[in-house]
């Protein structure tokens, strides 16, 4: 038993570490905010095996305690009574015995403690990294590409000579399109864009154009369906044109951003 717990300790020691390491690696590369999501978990689910395994080990130490206790106890009260020396000795031992056990299960609980309160650091890191990204989700929910045109000069018939001014996410009509944060949804249709709506934000608003349909309009959380993929406007097959726009300004490229939420 204490082998197998022993292996289970060092397999969580390692794969913590390991993790860890992903994890920051992965947020600085701008991995995607499912995957931080599912690092968050994971490190939640190590925090409670640690606490688990630690309840374990103190089990198992306090019953070798309890052995070496009774072992000596039975042996003192049986035959060693009349021979002092040997009782001295004896007594010795075990009481080393049971001394080097209470040093074990404290040394046990300060490496456990210091392994949850690592992992609940990196969840926090997680945690954190995730709530300063502008765009909560993906807007597209559900197969899609994303486009990056932003800054491409359009020239198209019937449309006057403009600047493109977002990503164009490819998906199939009808393909939801959500809020990428909590807001206000409202509609802004026009010749352009077709059926369009913007998402009033905190730290900003985001456009998507070209909608088949309008979904859910007013205040809406985040994932919230505030429409459908399509084609209306000027647009040549059906997608998202999605816009950013911080501050309620200007438009920036949102490409980096989709990259790490879609």
């Amino acid at each position: 038993m204490n082998g197998r717990i022993g292996r289970r300790v060092a397999a969580l020691m390692i794969a913590g570490t390991v993790a860890i390491g992903t994890i920051v690696v992965a947020a600085n590369a701008g991995s995607s905010l499912d995957a931080a999501i599912a690092d968050r978990h994971e490190l939640a689910s190590k925090i409670v095996d640690l606490h688990e395994l630690r309840m374990e080990r103190r089990i198992a130490i306090h019953k070798q305690m309890r052995i070496a206790k009774d072992q000596l106890d039975n042996v003192l009260r049986v035959g060693l009574a009349s021979n002092r020396e040997r009782a001295r000795l004896f007594r010795h031992d075990h009481m080393a015995k049971l001394h080097k056990l209470h040093v074990k299960e404290r040394t046990l609980i300060r490496g456990l403690r210091a392994r949850v309160q690592s992992l609940r650091e990196q969840r926090a890191a997680i945690s954190t990294w995730i709530e300063t990204l502008p765009l909560q989700r993906c807007p597209v929910d559900g197969t899609h590409e994303v486009i990056d045109g932003f800054g491409d000069i359009r020239d198209m018939p019937g449309t006057p000579r403009h600047i493109h001014q977002g990503n164009d996410i490819m998906a199939a009509t009808g393909t939801p399109i959500v809020a990428p944060f909590p807001g206000e949804a409202v509609m802004e249709p026009n010749d352009l864009g077709g059926q369009a709506v913007k998402v009033y934000g905190a730290d900003g608003y985001v456009y998507n154009a070209h909608l088949s349909a309008y979904g859910k309009l007013g205040q809406v959380k985040t994932g919230d369906v505030i429409g459908y993929v399509g084609s209306t406007g000027n647009a040549t097959a059906p997608h998202d044109h999605f816009e950013w726009h911080p501050g309620n300004g200007d438009a920036i490229d949102p490409y980096d951003i989709l990259m790490t939420v879609c």
